[in-house]
């Protein structure tokens, strides 16, 4: 069943200039519930998961998507046009695109750890969205693995207590920033160079032609204990929005949504 846009909540249609950043918590619905969205080829790679919090988090990650998407395309969430092709391989696990007539009309990311779920929709241009949950082990291997030198020498100036945020600010521009493009960690993110994290994130350098200064970054508000950005390859800034599935996530999250 189609439905027009007039039948649609006017806040849930996009602005044309607008970034929307949707959140969700994976422990709030059943899985049945958040199945009745997806289709066969999703429905079949959430029984693969073994694990009940990965599982929770790839079925709320479709739902949301889905039923965010279906409000901009005036269909159902079952009948969105998702596709994962993978470009190496052509296996549904790729970045997620929506295509309507052939084309990609609707941009979409997705983006999920611990208890966040982000999805991140535009017409403005292509859109990566990160979230990542602020790690309490050590992170000087994979400060090693992710960070340029330059990166590397920022992080060891600044107090302990502030380095695995810092750390985590700077992964999340990086993973944004490939997510937008499609490459995703096919490129290493150690050569991928972004702002301090005191400062406004942006993208200073990567080994990619797109050039860096069209690429937007925004950081987002995930709750104190998370670090979120969300990428837009447009050198025009966008209105970025979030709005919230579930109230109930933080208290910062409430605040915003109030």
């Amino acid at each position: 069943m189609t439905r027009s846009k007039e039948e649609i909540m006017p806040e849930l249609v996009l602005g044309a200039n607008e970034c929307r950043v949707w959140w969700a918590d994976p422990r709030n619905r059943s899985e049945d519930e958040l199945a009745e969205a997806l289709d066969g080829h999703e429905r079949a790679r959430a029984e693969r998961y073994l694990n009940e919090d990965d599982r929770r988090r790839f079925l709320t990650a479709c739902w949301l998507l889905r039923t965010k998407a279906a409000a901009q395309l005036g269909t159902e969430p079952e009948d969105v046009p998702v596709d994962r092709s993978c470009p190496d391989c052509g296996k549904p696990h790729g970045k997620p695109r929506i295509r309507t007539r052939g084309m990609e009309s609707l941009y979409v990311s997705v983006s999920h750890s611990a208890d966040r779920i982000a999805v991140a929709l535009t017409s403005v241009a292509p859109v990566g969205v990160d979230v990542e949950l602020i790690p309490d082990v050590p992170i000087d291997e994979l400060a090693g693995s992710a960070l340029s030198p330059g990166e590397r020498a920022v992080l060891r100036w600044m107090p302990p207590h502030l380095q695995h945020a810092a750390f985590t600010r700077m992964w999340v521009c990086k993973e944004a920033a490939l997510k937008a493009t499609g490459h995703g960690l096919r490129i290493p993110p150690d050569q991928v160079h972004v702002s301090h994290p005191d400062t406004p994130p942006a993208l200073l350098a990567w080994p990619i032609e797109v050039p860096p200064s069209t690429v937007g970054l925004q950081p987002l508000d995930a709750g104190p204990d998370y670090r979120a950005v969300v990428a837009l390859l447009s050198p025009e800034p966008a209105t970025v929005t979030q709005k919230y599935a579930d109230r109930f996530l933080t208290p910062a999250f409430e605040r915003q949504a109030a």
